[in-house]
């Protein structure tokens, strides 16, 4: 028995001692490991860029995109950042010149800027994609619409607005659900823009199975809206599908109906301009229908968004939302690629997959891209022009 109690009173000796031990090399160890607070202090920055129209004709809208980015960056940060880390924006003028964008988008990836929002004119876009390819810096712009920007670009690049051609697949559909027995007429300019949305808007009309176009005409110095207004009233058209230039849209409406033709008019987003209505006439304008992007102010998942905008009295409107969209876009996509090593560099490569694969919560709603980048679903709706003002339909 004595020899059991004395086993016992060895055993629970023992076990005090490892307890001991064990206690006091986890104080000594959290002893010399760094705070957390100081361990996320020492993490650097992540960069990225912000490329834009400052200077120049298309100013106005660089400083849209600058609100806006600015504004969901400081969002970003005053959460915490992005596993610890805070995101510095580093801005950049392009002036929409291509020269200029292929020069910043060199010193972003020299300057080790791992994405970049921006740029904004498509023509600069093309110019700084090339640059970013080849170098795995994942792009997002929130206003270049020109189709070959993601048709070409080697999967780094996305958009978080619309391509111009969507515009041509809608206005068919709109023709096959509304007026599909109607012979369709089509007028465009001698402008890349228009033979691109063309193109795809008489691809759509193949597709749905509704009969070829009676007309395909290119206004410009060869031929008069005039004339082709003659030339359509002579095939019969009920509806004519318009790709130019507002002014040169809104005159051959005008010369159209001065012809006394009364059919159905589908344009693009050209068409929602004023110089469009002041070239066409008011009451020439009315009905006519434009594709057009759907306002995001409208939008109820913007709200909140918009509210805090408007009480540090900035202006929501034009591509402000396009641009935090992007941004929102952008560092949701960091996260998944930060988070497992925070410290380590950023991958490219898998920050464009993780931005592909995935869905997004943004102020433009839930958002997601195809395989080139673009939105798998462009928030392209209809609008009509009644007494000179452009409406929802």
């Amino acid at each position: 028995m004595r020899k059991l109690v004395l086993g016992l009173v060895a055993i629970i000796a023992f076990g005090a001692a490892v307890a001991w031990f064990w206690m006091h090399s986890a104080r000594r160890d959290q002893a010399s490991a760094p705070p957390v607070a100081q361990a996320t202090a020492s993490l650097p920055d992540i960069r990225i860029g912000l490329a834009a129209p400052l200077s120049g004709d298309q100013a106005a809208f660089g400083a849209q995109l600058k609100t806006g980015v600015e504004f969901a960056i400081a969002m970003v940060n005053a959460n915490g950042g992005i596993a610890g880390r805070k995101v510095e924006l580093v801005t950049r003028d392009d002036a929409c010149d291509s020269a200029k964008a292929a020069g910043v988008a060199a010193e972003f990836v020299s300057s080790g800027i791992v994405a970049v929002i921006g740029h904004f004119c498509s023509g600069a876009s093309e110019a700084a994609a090339a640059v970013y390819g080849p170098a795995q810096v994942v792009m997002i712009t929130p206003g270049s619409t020109d189709p070959r920007l993601t048709d070409q670009a080697g999967g780094t690049v996305f958009r978080t607005v619309w391509r111009d051609d969507y515009q041509g697949l809608i206005a068919a559909a709109l023709i096959k659900q509304t007026m599909p027995k109607k012979k369709i007429g089509i007028i465009r300019d001698g402008t890349l823009y228009g033979q691109q949305v063309v193109t795809v808007f008489k691809a759509a009309v193949a597709k749905l199975e509704m009969p070829e176009a009676a007309a395909d005409l290119v206004i410009g110095a060869d031929l008069s809206a005039k004339t082709a207004a003659a030339k359509l009233k002579s095939a019969g058209v009920g509806v004519v599908f318009v790709a130019a230039v507002p002014e040169r849209s809104g005159a051959f409406v005008k010369a159209l109906r001065d012809a006394g033709v009364t059919a159905s008019i589908i344009g693009t987003d050209a068409m929602a301009s004023p110089d469009f209505v002041k070239a066409a006439g008011a009451k020439a304008a009315d009905g006519a229908i434009v594709t057009f992007a759907r306002n995001p102010l409208d939008n109820p998942a913007a709200a909140k968004a918009i509210e805090k905008l408007l009480d540090q009295g900035k202006d929501p409107s034009g591509y402000v939302l396009n641009a935090f969209a992007a941004a929102e876009v952008l560092t949701a996509a960091l996260g998944p690629v930060v988070k497992p090593d925070p410290a380590a560099p950023i991958d490219g490569k898998r920050l464009a997959a993780t931005i592909r694969v995935n869905r997004f919560t943004t102020v433009l709603g839930e958002i997601a891209f195809d395989a080139k980048g673009d939105l798998s679903k462009p928030g392209v709706v209809y609008y009509v022009w009644k007494g000179g003002e452009l409406k929802a339909m």
